[in-house]
């Protein structure tokens, strides 16, 4: 088996580091606080949270993971939310109960699947889907909690409750949490840009609501020391030389690291017992070739202004807004440099480290660029 794991929440012996960070979490949620977490894209910070998931259950507490990205209405999300919720709970008598004494418009359906697994779905009995029921639902968690038992919830793709403004959700959700002794959050998402606005913006209901945290590459030796002993566990050797290679050609992005070294894995492992720099350049080129009908698609759809602006960050990411930046790149106007790059962050194409270096967050799409 490829030993290398990437496009899926990465556990066991393939999630690796990250130790400080994730003590961090579980130190902050275990004591009581809430947090938000920032993290550009592919940083692996989804499986970090599931490793303190992992830790906080064998302490005892309930934790709920929720993904606020397939959520589209309000409807949609107190569908998604209880399921959510009804997954945790082995008893699904006690959970009905909490759910009906919480909610009196909703009825729960119990049915069962082709393997006999139960399903757990609910039935609005043609009942507003309101801010009254939101209220309630947001409700249930503390009352899972009980006296003797603590509540942590994981709100994936925080960002996009945008989605639920017409209801007031923001505020509403902010209400409920300052009321709750026994449940905790954590909030987190791919666009960290809407997130620190969510947190730090004065006029926003989460503003200074909660700890924050940040996470970024991971040290070199620490991703050096995994690619040697993932290789080797197939007898294939890398030295230090290259493996910094892989780990360049990847813009130490965990998740794009990964996906190299998957693929010089599946070049190497019939008939190579050594990974040289060509090889991890025939990869990479192989990856943009896999990729290319998506790249040129994305690519295509950009405005002159951005595709410019993009071909720029592939030499250099720093002080874009300087008229030597502009005058060295052949830019438009600043006032256009701005607004392009503000699109291109909210599409997720470019990303600003906490040094305000900006950067193409998919180094293959970037070396796809640099092509024309």
């Amino acid at each position: 088996m490829n030993p290398f794991s990437y496009g899926t929440i990465v556990t066991s012996g393939n999630f690796y580091d990250r130790k400080e960070e994730c003590a961090r979490l579980v130190a902050t949620l275990s004591g009581g606080n809430n947090m938000v977490l920032y993290a550009p894209r592919r940083f692996g910070k989804t499986s970090l949270v599931f490793k303190a998931i992992e830790q906080l259950e064998k302490q005892g507490f309930l934790c709920v993971y929720f993904d606020f990205m397939p959520v589209f209405s309000p409807e949609s999300f107190v569908r998604l939310y209880t399921k959510s919720l009804s997954s945790k709970r082995s008893n699904f008598d006690e959970f009905v109960r909490v759910l009906t004494s919480a909610i009196k418009s909703i009825r729960p359906v119990l049915t069962f699947g082709q393997d006999s697994a139960p399903e757990f779905s609910i039935d609005f009995a043609g009942n507003e889907i309101d801010e009254t029921l939101i209220s309630q639902l947001l409700d249930v968690p503390e009352q899972l909690a009980g006296k003797n038992k603590r509540v942590i919830m994981f709100f994936d793709e925080f960002q996009e409750i945008e989605k639920l403004k017409n209801i007031r959700f923001e505020a509403l959700l902010r209400s409920k949490i300052q009321q709750q002794q026994n449940t905790n959050y954590l909030f987190f998402g791919s666009k960290t840009h809407l997130l620190k606005e969510m947190f730090n913006n004065k006029k926003r209901a989460f503003y200074s609501s909660t700890s924050q945290m940040s996470i970024g590459t991971l040290p070199q030796r620490d991703f050096i020391d995994f690619l040697q002993t993932k290789f080797a566990e197939s007898n294939i050797s890398i030295d230090e030389y290259t493996a910094k290679y892989v780990i360049a050609v990847a813009a130490d992005i965990p998740h794009y690291i990964q996906l190299l070294a998957s693929e010089i894995w599946q070049k190497a492992i019939n008939y190579l017992p050594n990974i040289t720099k060509e090889l991890v350049d025939e990869c990479a080129k192989t990856v943009i070739v896999l990729k290319s009908d998506y790249y040129m698609e994305l690519f295509d759809r950009q405005s002159q202004s951005r595709k410019q602006l993009l071909g720029a960050l592939t030499v250099e990411g720093k002080n874009l807004f300087s008229a030597a930046y502009i005058k060295k790149h052949r830019l438009p106007a600043v006032a256009t440099v701005q607004r392009a790059t503000k699109e291109l962050i909210s599409d997720g194409i470019i990303e600003k480290t906490s040094q305000g270096e900006y950067f193409i967050a998919d180094p293959f799409f970037k070396l796809f660029v640099a092509q024309y």
